[in-house]
């Protein structure tokens, strides 16, 4: 009997021994399996460093996507998945979490307002190989119960604007997202979002909470900005006027509500630390107003201004942006925050500069009082 259960002792400890190897080989030849289909399907543009697959776990090395120019648009250092394989029995889909390390995503706008970068692939979006084959079958819905970018890096890049370029730049990016549905579905997904700005005065920072709906575009969230420098921001709002400003921060205060693709965002904006390029005088205009009122409003004011509107639109409409109706509203809070009669704005104050000191006066006629006036709300 002892001498049996030796045998089975043996037989049992090889099978083990057997199987680990077999399996550890099979995980092996499996990585380089799935790591040659993906180079297969996402063509030359993707590339993938390296793929470790484990049970219940799977983490690529090394994603990087360039455009047709050879530019990197999109580079992960290092993206990890981990499945309830479980689920699987259940024929149910469900991603615990996927960490996304070291992110940097190149997105640019054409002068049109187009997304022309980042583009996938042809052969990626339309499901097929990069060589002949046949068409992929739809992927099965898939939920992910959490989504998190650590210490991710975006350029934006806008040639929609009135002067040049601007490229803003966020770093030390970490954003969390919970409840993702793949189709996406109709149920809201929490989020929650940090990143530094640089600028050429200093860092500022935004952080954003709320939920939103994916596949309808509604959201309920709230932002904050802090010290974000404008002067990298002047093509958006200097345009053709000759005031040049050389220091200034912006502090932002958003709550922002979509539905039915109606936005809807009350807001608060303070400019602080204003200072403009000496010899400007008093034709120019600052955001659409008079320089002169806008240095001695700073002045009254411990050097910063505040300013409360309201961001209002159709997402539907191919006329609305964000970015042109945030400006246009903050000058609108300028002009009523310096008394100035809302009619004619802008014409009536960029009118001011071209005829001097004697429209100014007109410009401000129906205030009551003056200069002396101008300050009463403060």
């Amino acid at each position: 009997m002892k001498k049996g259960w030796k045998v089975v002792l043996i037989v049992v400890v090889v099978f083990v021994a057997v199987l680990g190897a077999s399996i550890e080989v099979l995980v092996r030849y499996a990585n380089q399996i799935i790591k040659s289909e993906l180079d297969s399907r996402l063509g030359k543009s993707f590339s993938i460093e390296r793929i470790d697959l484990k049970w219940g776990h799977v983490e690529v090395l090394g994603v990087s996507l360039k455009n047709p120019a050879g530019k990197e648009v999109i580079k992960v250092g290092d993206l990890s998945v981990t499945a309830d394989f479980m689920g699987l029995l259940r024929k149910q889909y469900v991603i615990s979490n996927v960490t996304v390390k070291d992110l940097y995503l190149f997105v640019e706008i054409d002068n049109k307002g187009n997304i022309v970068n980042p583009v996938l692939p042809p052969e990626l979006g339309s499901g097929q190989p990069a060589g002949n084959g046949t068409p992929a079958q739809p992927p099965p819905p898939v939920t992910i119960r959490k989504i998190e970018v650590i210490n991710g890096s975006i350029d934006y890049l806008d040639r929609k604007t009135p002067i040049r370029p601007v490229l803003t730049k966020l770093r030390n990016m970490d954003l969390a997202v919970e409840d993702v549905a793949i189709p996406f579905t109709d149920t809201f997904s929490n989020y929650v979002l940090t990143a530094s700005i640089p600028g050429n005065q200093g860092m500022g920072t935004i952080k954003s909470e709320g939920k939103i709906r994916i596949a309808t575009k509604d959201m309920d969230l709230k932002a904050t900005l802090r010290n974000l420098d404008i002067t990298a921001l002047k093509p958006y709002f200097q345009k053709e006027s000759p005031v040049d400003i050389t220091r200034g921060f912006l502090d932002l205060d958003l709550t922002v509500k979509v539905a039915s693709e109606k936005v809807h965002a009350p807001g608060t904006a303070v400019l602080k630390g204003l200072e403009f390029q000496s010899g400007s005088g008093m034709g120019g205009t600052f955001m659409g107003v008079p320089l002169s009122l806008v240095v001695a409003l700073l002045k009254n004011s411990n050097n910063a201004i505040s300013l409360n509107f309201t961001i209002e639109g159709d997402l539907n409409n191919p006329k609305f942006d964000i970015k042109e109706n945030l400006t246009r509203r903050i000058e609108t809070a300028m002009a009523e925050k310096l008394g100035l009669p809302l009619k004619g704005i802008p014409e009536s104050v960029t009118n001011l500069g071209s005829k001097g000191a004697k429209e100014l006066g007109s410009g401000l006629k129906g205030i009551g009082g003056g200069l002396q006036n101008i300050f009463k709300n403060e």
